[in-house]
């Protein structure tokens, strides 16, 4: 429970496709194989509740049998797409001394790649492990980077993240006895799953607005942009360090969005505590 004083949150965990970026990479890696639309109507059902993820992760691999490198360019993707102010709100968030993860459904290489530049240490991520292909040929040429480039996908890892109702136990994993309150940020039905375990569940709707998670969430951000996550997972204490620093005015731009029509709260306790916090100017 989240108590009636609006405080700060010390573990930050988000999704990544359509949440700090504006696509799902799976759903790209289709449109290069003319498979869109095969692929994203069982991404939409997954994302929306409907089907269990694990009713529809294999066949979408197996749809597209991607390639090592065509995974590389799904990392690239994801930055181009990424979503407004996401970058700026981890750097804000490291800089206050928040400990930031990214829990994704998504395939493993291209969101580690996308997390690192977004300066989230590899250890904080977990998304989708992908085995290959040994292609035929001398077996010295199996390492080189343009023989890996060509293998192709042969199976994934079975786990927590291929079904819809596994990403509880990795953050319980990655939170293991490190201290603090957790708050969580996304877009889907697997990321609303995990707010049994969260202190604080942010529904994300700035890309896809997925009734579910509005009604479902703590709270939720409608506006295209992640600067109110950092004035809920800062507080008043947090925007007292960032003052004069560039992050002022991100955390000034969430605030005004969190006073309109850019968020909503859920619970009247949760909007009554933020704004005692926060008065509206």
């Amino acid at each position: 429970m989240v108590e009636t004083r609006w405080s700060s949150f010390d573990l930050i965990f988000f999704d990544c496709d359509s949440t700090l970026s504006a696509i799902e990479g799976i759903d790209e890696l289709a449109r290069h194989k003319g498979k869109e639309w095969r692929v994203g109507v069982l991404t939409e059902k997954a994302m929306n509740g409907d089907l269990d993820l694990a009713e529809v992760y294999g066949k979408r691999l197996q749809a597209i049998r991607p390639t090592r490198g065509q995974l590389n360019a799904i990392a690239e993707r994801y930055w181009e797409t990424l979503v407004p102010d996401a970058e700026a709100v981890i750097a804000a968030l490291r800089l206050l001394g928040k400990q930031v993860f990214i829990v994704s459904g998504g395939l493993a290489e291209p969101v580690r790649a996308f997390g690192k530049r977004l300066g989230v240490p590899p250890e904080n991520i977990r998304a989708v492990e992908l085995e290959y292909n040994e292609l035929s040929g001398d077996w010295w040429r199996y390492y080189q980077p343009e023989t890996q480039h060509r293998q192709t996908y042969l199976d994934y890892d079975e786990g927590p993240l291929t079904v819809s109702s596994g990403k509880p136990a990795i953050i319980q994993a990655l939170a293991g006895d490190k201290h603090g309150r957790r708050l969580m940020v996304g877009d889907g039905s697997s990321d609303l799953a995990a707010r049994p375990v969260v202190d604080l569940f942010v529904g994300f709707g700035g890309v896809v607005s997925r009734e579910k998670v509005r009604t479902g969430a703590d709270v939720f951000i409608s506006a295209n942009s992640l600067a109110p996550v950092l004035a809920l997972a800062a507080g008043p204490a947090g925007y007292a360090r960032l003052v004069n620093t560039p992050y002022q005015a991100l955390f000034q731009k969430g605030l005004a969005l969190a006073h309109s029509s850019g968020m909503s709260i859920n619970r009247p306790e949760l909007q009554s505590a933020f704004d005692k916090a926060f008065p509206t100017p």
